[in-house]
């Protein structure tokens, strides 16, 4: 069900911004914008959040959804715990060959979800461009106790950007 929720979210942004649904879908699928990982127990699954054409958003910033669930699909325990939900932003940073940005906020997002957790990961736009390679990487030791690595690339962010904003 998640999965639907997700290729729906894509879907409507695709069509309010004015973009074919499916190149905008594709090329996030091809440039790595949308990422699923399963480690031990875990999916990880990140998705870039393109930017809108409503003008409503910080465009100065850049926008990530890290979904984090129960491969069993069974209910989560203990998320409940203030470790969950406060203190993230000593857990996510990108990190490239010269350089390493920490996210200027992560907010866990309250979605109702019992099988797992959702944040919204927010990154300086200007400085995540200027990455041509980097890695989003996540020191997970809420989970798994492992760091977990999503290759991005900041030629793609721009290009996703591009499709949604029509530029």
């Amino acid at each position: 069900m998640t999965r639907h929720f997700i290729a729906g979210c894509i879907m409507l942004l695709a069509c309010a911004c004015g973009a074919s649904k499916n190149d905008l879908v594709q090329s996030m699928k091809d440039n790595n914008m949308l990422q699923e990982k399963t480690v031990s127990d875990y999916v990880f699954r990140l998705q870039y959040m393109p930017a809108e054409r409503s003008g409503g958003e910080d465009t100065s910033l850049v926008y990530f959804r890290l979904n984090v669930l129960n491969a069993a699909g069974a209910p989560m325990k203990n998320t409940n715990d203030p470790g969950y939900s406060y203190g993230l932003d000593t857990l996510f940073a990108f990190v490239g060959a010269a350089d390493t940005i920490p996210p200027v906020d992560i907010i866990r997002v309250a979605n109702g979800a019992i099988n797992g957790v959702e944040y919204m990961l927010v990154f300086d736009r200007a400085k995540v461009y200027a990455r041509p390679d980097c890695k989003l990487l996540f020191r997970d030791w809420l989970f798994t106790h492992q760091f977990i690595s999503f290759p991005v690339k900041g030629g793609a962010i721009a290009h996703i950007d591009s499709l949604s904003l029509k530029i």
